[in-house]
């Protein structure tokens, strides 16, 4: 009969087959499977009712009761007016049944039947232990989290408070009923109606975060973000972090930025304070200026003063970059370069001799290398006697000189030598000019220059070249301020990306004492 079945299965393709001759041998063939780990547990068990020793009812009882092999699928084998057999059988926990004599399309189909319906329950089984074991790793992370997670449902009452909900608020979690009582109560500076916008928000899947500041156990404000999306079900998911201790560091970050902005104002103010406060000197020179750093305060930095009772000292300078570092070296140059130090005028002889300008701009460069600031700047130096109009200049990389002339002629004081900083990789020198009744000199950054507007075009010298044409014989205020007003109607309220410096001086007339 063994013999017969398993000629059958085999002929079927079921090759992995354990014949065993009583319920006995049986067990011990499943005792060994359990206990080896890389043993397995059979797909079907076909078991006779009529068997040796131990009956077919009696085994299938004991197989049920194990744990181990409950799950097994087993088909008995019985003859075909047994039905009290059968009854007992399926009450027992038999999943099918063949009668006797055996035919060969039943048994397949009752074996395949059976072992079908073991791996659809496998794998069902399979998935509700992964599901399980997600919902208690879900259960876990809600448990430990300092994170609130809360749903809402459409009426707005609470339907789900997890326990990071209690460590934020301070609530037990059996305390929360409705939205609308529990943001009263934790929100006291929230909009009433700010909880039924939330519910009325309809739109499945929509998200948005807020943050608000809340009121603790103990008194004190703190503040959280939450963070509300939509369930496919339109129910209301709030996810809440405590966010304390970053609403409070930008609090204070605010309050530095603000006393670093007041920092900075008091800067640009003294910084303003060193440009020129008089339009003429005596009354043969007068000059205009008009300066739009970039940032609060700016590199540039320009000036116009007396060297003793003749000459005139005019510079502008333009240091790299722009903003405290820039502004600082600004400063120094500044202070470098105040009329009443031995750099621009030499005392020594009981008279007041100027120093060169030539001079002075190798001063400037062995006091300020690059490797001592780590910023370089361009300067122009002007000496400039008022009884006789003759002038001297020297120019360390800054944009060149325009010289206009009375009768509207436009000149350039055109020769420059390199950069401050580079410690004399090329000669300083003089190079000499003369001024007439009239004359005027405007002196620029190349912040005009190279502006560019929203466009991106570049203003460029030939576009100031053509506005100093156009304005060939207009007072030194004015040429300043056309100057400003075609920068502006240029720049189409695009932002400098640099210092703008212009500053004009006007030779009136000529003194002869």
């Amino acid at each position: 009969f063994l013999t017969y079945i398993k000629t059958l299965l085999e002929e079927a393709g079921y090759d992995d087959l354990v014949l065993v001759d009583s319920a006995a041998a049986a067990f011990t063939e499943l005792e060994g499977a359990s206990r080896d780990l890389d043993g397995l547990l059979p797909r079907l068990i076909l078991m006779d009712l009529a068997m040796p020793e131990m009956d077919g009812l009696t085994a299938l009882r004991k197989l049920k009761d194990d744990p181990r092999f409950k799950d097994i699928p087993v088909v008995v084998v019985t003859v075909r007016d047994n039905d009290a057999s059968l009854s007992w059988a399926f009450s027992a926990g038999a999943a099918d049944y063949i009668t006797k004599p055996i035919r060969k399309p039943e048994l397949l189909a009752r074996v395949g039947s059976a072992i079908r319906l073991k791996i659809e329950t496998d794998e069902r089984k399979a998935k509700e232990l992964a599901l399980m074991r997600e919902k208690e790793f879900i259960s876990a992370i809600l448990e430990n989290s300092y994170d609130g997670i809360a749903v809402v449902g459409r009426s707005g009452e609470f339907e789900f408070v997890s326990p990071g909900m209690e460590h934020i608020f301070g609530r037990p979690v059996d305390t929360y009923t409705t939205l609308g009582e529990w943001a009263r109560d934790v929100f006291p500076k929230l909009e009433e109606d700010r909880p039924a916008r939330w519910l009325d928000s309809e739109r499945q899947g929509h998200e948005w975060c807020e943050i608000h500041p809340f009121a603790a156990k103990n008194g004190r404000e703190r503040w959280c973000r939450l963070h509300l999306s939509r369930m496919p079900n339109y129910n209301l998911v709030l996810n809440i972090q405590d966010v304390t201790v970053l609403e409070r560091s930008k609090q204070e970050m605010l309050k530095r930025r603000d006393l670093h902005e007041q920092d900075l104002e008091a800067a640009a103010e003294i910084q303003q304070s060193l440009l020129p406060k008089r339009f003429s000197m005596s009354n043969g020179l007068s000059f205009a200026w008009e300066f739009n750093p970039c940032s609060n305060i700016g590199g540039d930095i320009f000036n116009v003063f007396p060297l003793g009772p003749r000459h005139v000292g005019v510079y502008m300078l333009d240091v790299s970059g722009h903003g405290v570092a820039s502004s600082l070296v600004a400063l120094s140059v500044y202070n470098f370069m105040h009329y009443r130090r031995s750099t621009l005028v030499d005392r020594s002889g009981g008279e007041i001799n100027v120093v060169p300008p030539d001079t002075v701009i190798r001063r400037l460069d062995e006091e300020f290398p690059y490797g001592k600031f780590s910023k370089f700047f361009t300067i122009v130096y002007i000496v400039l006697d008022k009884t006789t109009g003759e002038g001297a200049y020297c120019n360390a990389g800054h944009p060149p000189v325009f010289l206009l002339g009375a009768d509207g002629v436009l000149d350039e004081l055109g020769e420059r030598g390199t950069i401050i900083g580079l410690d004399g990789f090329t000669p300083f020198s003089r190079h000499d000019f003369r001024m007439r009744s009239g004359d005027r000199l405007l002196l620029y950054s190349d912040g005009l220059t190279e502006f560019r507007n929203r466009r991106g075009a570049f203003y460029g010298e030939e576009r100031l070249r053509g506005l100093l044409k156009a304005h060939g014989r207009t007072p030194i205020r004015e040429l300043v301020d056309a100057a400003a007003a075609s920068l502006h109607s240029f720049s189409e309220n695009a932002p400098p990306t640099d210092d703008v410096s212009i500053l004009g001086v006007e030779y009136n007339h000529l003194r002869t004492s």
